[in-house]
């Protein structure tokens, strides 16, 4: 057992699974069943969320910014939006279409995502069963280029997981701090839809 795994056992060990849990929405009462491979029944409603995450963020994105121009098609008087479209009618269509279309396609995307994730999901559900695996988990930030008023901005959108070798989960800010590098995890997923359930440190540290 490395050092930091030696100095972070017991109470310690019980802050970082406090803190985990808090982060990722579950509790002790839920560990319990996932440790005895079953998803617990209040986990069952909030893995329904989880599979429809893909779609928050972009149909936000997309109703966003369709509010946005219907809000200056309603206050911009009909004459400006004229002369300005005759001013620079290609610099306004290339910048409509460049922002409305791939706010579309993602959200077309997200939502292929999430009925299959829901799909899956109810297979989850039928079982009742949860898998697990362990090790070190790390986490991964990447900054992707933002939907909308986001990309009118210039602004970004950063999406964040608990990474396991080719294992993928997506997770929160809050999460990704919970997670104390250099430990062995336990993850509880549902197997199908691969949806995380909850996590605390490996017996190893304990």
């Amino acid at each position: 057992m490395s050092y930091i795994e030696y100095v972070t056992g017991g109470r310690e060990a019980d802050e970082v699974l406090t803190d985990l849990a808090e982060a990722n929405n579950f509790t002790l009462a839920d560990l319990e069943e996932n440790r005895a491979g079953r998803i617990s029944g209040p986990q069952r409603q909030r893995l329904y969320a989880r599979a429809l995450a893909p779609l928050r963020y972009t149909g936000g994105a997309l109703l966003g910014w369709l509010i946005a121009c219907g809000i200056v098609k309603v206050l911009v008087p009909d004459i400006v939006l004229t002369v300005l479209a005759l001013l620079g009618a290609k610099t306004f269509l290339v910048v409509f279409w460049g922002i409305t279309l791939p706010c579309v396609l993602a959200f077309l995307a997200s939502a292929v995502k999430s009925v299959r994730l829901v799909t899956l999901l109810q297979g989850d559900l039928r079982d009742g069963k949860a898998a697990h695996i362990e090790g070190r988990i790390t986490t991964s930030r990447e900054d992707v280029d933002g939907l909308g008023l986001e990309k009118f901005h210039q602004q970004k959108n950063t999406q964040r997981a608990y990474v396991f070798q080719d294992w993928r989960f997506d997770v929160d800010e809050d999460a990704m701090k919970a997670l104390r590098p250099g430990l062995r995890y336990r993850l509880y997923y549902a197997p199908q839809s691969t949806l995380l359930l909850s996590i605390e440190p490996a017996p190893a540290n304990r």
